[in-house]
């Protein structure tokens, strides 16, 4: 009988020493487009708890809203466009991106169903959720790309992507860019696809992590298994689409189920299994209009992703 209470006692000792030794974090993600899928399967697969973390998610809008957050402590991790913490460390802010999720620009330009071509846009409005975010920089690429030039169209800030469409709808913008889900939403109620910026192959980091410096150092410990999470989630992303379209459809509010699927196939398709960031991709977001003489390279630091891949890690999951 004693043997009996000392093992259960070792258990509920043994399952409480766990409980203490997860460490809590908050972290951030900055939108519902389907870029953001990745973080969204980790956190619903369980694979932050699995490494010893206890994770709060928190959506918060705006690049900058959540660096602020990341620089007061608040949060410990974001996932996010890399523009704005690529601008912050131009500006020599505490912060540095330790990988990339998603390396393309996602987006999608749509317009107005009077409008057919990308040469019709010019003097035209174009909605962006927010102006200087990476809506209306994909834009200006794909314009630019087109022949259009971004200088000839006007973009005004409206909103998330339902109010985006419904700017289009009405006319008070004649286009905008979306990313699938919404770019399928988009349409199917009948608006026209102008361009797939996906096509056009632009390379841009899109979906990055983006921490504290500390992360590198004091924090390492804890960064670490926050990768190691992230990277068995991508790799039960690729292999669990039942899962990966329920966590869609929760975090975005999308229920059509053809749609869905569409928006996991377009992402999963250009999304790596090991998320290394790439200097190409980077110097696509380098601020324009305060040039550095910074090194895309300087603003990133692969050194913990590469350090699973040398332990044998990523070799382990792919097994």
């Amino acid at each position: 009988m004693f043997r009996l209470f000392a093992i259960v006692g070792l258990l509920i000792m043994g399952c409480f020493g766990q409980t203490l030794q997860a460490q809590s974090i908050r972290v951030s993600y900055s939108g519902v487009a389907g870029q953001n899928l990745a973080i969204w399967v980790t956190y619903e697969a369980g694979l932050f708890k699995k490494y010893g973390l206890n994770p709060e998610m928190l959506m918060i809008a705006g690049g900058v809203t959540n660096l602020q957050a990341l620089m007061a402590g608040e949060i410990a991790f974001v996932y996010q466009g890399g523009a704005s913490p690529i601008q912050a460390m131009a500006q020599n802010a505490d912060v540095t991106i330790l990988a990339t999720v998603y390396g393309l620009m996602p987006y999608g330009i749509i317009s107005s169903k009077s409008i057919h071509s990308a040469g019709e846009l010019k003097g035209k409005r174009i909605a962006v959720s927010r102006i200087g975010g990476i809506e209306e920089t994909a834009i200006r690429f794909a314009l630019d790309k087109l022949g259009v030039g971004a200088r000839n169209v006007t973009f005004v800030q409206t909103g998330a992507d339902p109010v985006r469409i419904a700017a289009v709808e009405s006319g008070a913008a004649s286009a905008a860019a979306l990313a699938p889900p919404g770019l399928f939403a988009a349409t199917a109620r009948g608006l026209n696809l102008i361009t797939d910026l996906g096509s056009l192959n632009i390379r841009y980091p899109t979906s990055v992590i983006s921490a504290r410096r500390s992360a590198l150092t004091s924090e390492r410990p804890v960064a670490k298994r926050f990768l190691m999470a992230l990277i068995e989630g991508l790799q039960v992303y690729h292999q669990n689409k039942s899962l990966a379209v329920k966590a869609l459809q929760k975090y975005t509010g999308q229920t059509n189920a053809e749609i869905l699927s569409k928006s996991y196939d377009y992402f999963v398709k250009n999304t790596p299994l090991v998320p290394l960031s790439e200097a190409a991709a980077f110097e696509n977001a380098l601020p324009v209009d305060k040039p550095s003489e910074r090194k895309a390279q300087s603003f990133y630091d692969n050194s913990i992703v590469e350090e699973l891949i040398q332990e044998g890690f990523v070799k382990k999951l792919a097994r």
